[in-house]
């Protein structure tokens, strides 16, 4: 590595995930403090758990109300959150969560069709679908919709960081070393191991994007994939009560 590209690595790779997990408890404690220290009404004594189960699945995994009131959107949600899924799951297998050889009894041409190609797909799928929604956004505000800054800002910064991504994966690695190549963000807790070393220019900037992303999650409305959930649950829980 030249001067310039190690200031990076040492910055972005070694020091900043430090920051990024602090910036991200930090984000949490105090989302849980306003959540525990909200009213919160009459007490109740029981949850029914299949109900909420029900809710969960219909409202938040299904999109079961923007299916009634918006078609396209719904398709649109269902392949973002499906791209995000697909991943999630991927990049676990660089910190060794799973391996390619879960696809080897179907066959390699499947294996490597699922480790190395289907990827790329799925980032485009990704991609398009951020887009979508930024322009959407634009379109409808002041109509339909009253966005914040940070509704703004969470998809412009996802967005960024799945360009880098998919960069490094359509344009040519630096090498491929005979022995995986190890990136050591938090020794001994988090590990990426790479069967390639991807271009400098695209890796550095999307570890920067990805902790940014990270760091913004708790103090955005991104958080609904936690808060979600948990609304979903109480209000499954809860109709009979209410009687709705």
């Amino acid at each position: 590595m030249d001067g310039f590209v190690s200031v990076l690595y040492a910055f972005f790779v070694e020091k900043l995930p430090y920051i990024t997990i602090a910036v991200f408890l930090v984000g949490v404690i105090v989302r849980l403090n306003r959540w525990f220290s909200a009213n919160k009404g009459p007490q109740r004594q029981s949850l029914d758990t299949i109900s909420s189960i029900k809710y969960i699945v219909l409202d938040v995994v299904l999109f079961r109300k923007t299916f009634r009131t918006d078609k396209f959107m719904w398709i649109t949600l269902v392949l973002f959150h499906l791209g995000a899924a697909g991943i999630i799951f991927g990049h676990m297998r660089g910190f060794y969560l799973w391996s390619i050889a879960w696809f080897e009894p179907l066959g390699l041409g499947f294996a490597e069709f699922m480790v190395h190609t289907f990827p790329v797909y799925v980032g485009w799928v990704f991609l398009a679908t951020q887009f979508v929604l930024i322009i959407r956004r634009g379109f409808y505000e002041d109509k339909q919709l009253s966005s914040l800054v940070n509704d703004y800002a969470s998809l412009i910064i996802l967005f960024i960081t799945s360009i880098l991504g998919q960069g490094m994966r359509i344009f040519p690695p630096e090498a491929i070393p005979t022995e995986v190549y190890d990136v050591v963000f938090i020794p001994r807790l988090i590990v990426l191991h790479l069967e390639k070393v991807p271009s400098h220019h695209w890796f550095f900037w999307h570890v920067l994007f990805t902790q940014l992303f990270f760091m913004y999650i708790p103090w955005s409305k991104l958080i609904h994939v936690i808060s979600g959930v948990i609304t979903a649950g109480l209000y499954g829980s809860r109709r009979k009560e209410y009687g709705i």
